[in-house]
């Protein structure tokens, strides 16, 4: 097998403090990538000053800083591949760690030209708490774009990110929509320590699922293999609030058959999301309350997704 150049792409929104230790674990794989691409996605603090900093105790790696106004992961990686020049462009966020045998790991699995990318594990290191934000993909098929390798001329060929959010899936769904396959390499590691978020994070997240309806739309058959659609528990709970609040109009019954389809559909949300958290019973408490408001703002933003699709640019 040819060898492979690699050029790794790294998106940052704001995290001056983080990007420093991220370009360093890059630099300390046993192979080499070509260059690093840092997309600064129209950050306010001192993103620059921060790069500088990390390359001058690095010795001179090549490291290129592109600047984009800022439109959110997607756009960024989209720009990032596209400058890129390597064969395989290798896909990680700013605050994660890749191991040292990342790349090597994942360039060792294209050894078919069938391979379109190669999916890494993202491990979550550290000990995460109740309102701390983390991701993890231990098996495979979920596409995170914190540790993906694609082959550029497979990427060009689909036309690159076409989503703001959820660009991951998008790009790995219309990967597979050519025919090529994907494959997991659980060697190729990266950690994701927890991050302190706000509550808001939450419902910004939550914004984030009209995105969804993007992919059902652009990915009828491929998308319902790795997406649930359908998620009966959002039922419940939206059920049980609604049958809760017409207690005042419909009386004691109501309320009963709206506390048991809480019952039912409560602790498997709230369990999704304590997934592995360290947490007092103030912060179990916080949960339970930020999820019986969660749970309906997420719908509404889905199936306003579903009934009007956004854009690339919006």
């Amino acid at each position: 097998m040819d060898v492979l150049s690699v050029s790794v792409v790294v998106p940052v929104y704001n995290q001056a403090d983080l990007i420093g230790r991220t370009i360093a674990a890059v630099c300390e794989n046993v192979y080499r990538p070509q260059e690093i691409i840092v997309v600064n996605d129209g950050s306010t603090d001192n993103i620059h000053e921060s790069i500088g900093q990390a390359l001058s105790s690095l010795g001179s790696p090549n490291v290129r800083v592109l600047d984009v106004p800022h439109g959110g992961p997607g756009l960024a990686r989209d720009a990032g591949w596209r400058a890129a020049q390597g064969d395989v462009v290798a896909f990680t966020d700013a605050d994660a760690i890749p191991d040292k045998e990342w790349i090597g790991a994942a360039i060792a699995r294209f050894a078919s030209e069938r391979i379109g990318a190669v999916e890494g594990k993202v491990i979550a290191a550290g000990v995460p708490k109740a309102f701390t934000h983390q991701v993890k993909n231990l098996g495979g098929g979920r596409f995170m774009t914190a540790n993906m390798f694609y082959r550029r001329s497979v990427i060009a060929e689909v036309g690159g990110f076409k989503s703001r959010y959820r660009e991951d899936s998008d790009l790995a769904f219309s990967v597979l929509e050519k025919g090529y396959d994907i494959v997991f390499e659980p060697e190729s590691v990266v950690s994701h320590p927890p991050r302190e978020e706000h509550w808001n994070f939450y419902f910004k997240k939550a914004n984030r699922k009209r995105f969804e309806a993007l992919l059902f739309r652009n990915h009828p058959r491929t998308a319902p293999q790795y997406l649930p659609r359908f998620q009966p528990t959002e039922l419940l709970v939206i059920g049980g609030e609604l049958l809760c609040i017409l207690t005042v109009v419909l009386g004691l019954w109501s309320l009963v058959a709206g506390l048991i389809l809480l019952l039912l559909g409560l602790p498997k949300r709230i369990a999704a999301r304590l997934d592995g958290r360290v947490y007092s019973g103030r912060d179990y408490l916080a949960i339970w309350l930020l999820t019986l408001v969660l749970v309906p703002v997420e719908a509404y933003y889905h199936w306003t997704g579903i009934l009007k699709p956004p854009t690339l640019n919006k």
